[in-house]
């Protein structure tokens, strides 16, 4: 793949529009309720009725969904479990089998805060299978990147109306782009 400024800004424009569908201010990087791996299992934490109720697809299993925000709290949290669904419900459809290695793979290469930091500022990683996590220095770059994107209502229109200009007209990407003024009508 060739490195475009095109290329890059459609890239930056999916990767946007991704991190911005369940719009959330803030980088995920707050105090709370922190949760240790091996604790005492609770039989259901006290925010999975809020969890369900901002869950916007249908037709789920909830007793699945239920057991799947479970294992997020017990090796999470609870606050920062419930913080995880609001940013990306998509997370109660993961395989919560994948929670604990995952978080453990993590554990060793950043200790147990960072790794939860990073998971709590990208749930994404959430759906990433334990064999691709040994090396993940990329994926806690990544997690900064995320939530530094994850950008308001309004910012999402202004950034969206820029690059849907700019991907949109032919003449600013045929005369050289932003490298030759831009396919300006001065020259």
């Amino acid at each position: 793949i060739t490195f475009t400024m095109k290329n890059f800004l459609l890239a930056l424009s999916i990767t946007i529009l991704y991190t911005a569908l369940p719009t959330v201010q803030g980088f995920g990087l707050g105090g709370g309720n922190k949760a240790r791996r091996g604790a005492a299992a609770k039989p259901s934490s006290p925010l999975l009725e809020d969890a369900l109720k901002g869950y916007p697809f249908v037709n789920d299993d909830k007793t699945k969904l239920s057991s799947t925000f479970n294992e997020l709290a017990k090796l999470y949290g609870d606050e920062e479990a419930l913080g995880m669904v609001k940013i990306e419900p998509r997370v109660l459809r993961f395989d919560a089998e994948n929670f604990e290695p995952c978080l453990e793979s993590w554990t060793e290469q950043f200790g147990l805060e960072k790794a939860q930091a990073m998971v709590k500022r990208n749930p994404g990683l959430l759906g990433v299978k334990p064999s691709l996590t040994e090396d993940a220095d990329s994926s806690m770059y990544g997690s900064y990147v995320v939530a530094a994107l994850r950008p308001s209502p309004i910012s999402l229109a202004a950034w969206g109306v820029l690059l849907l200009s700019l991907l949109g007209n032919q003449d600013f990407w045929t005369d050289g782009g932003f490298y030759n003024g831009g396919g300006s009508p001065l020259q």
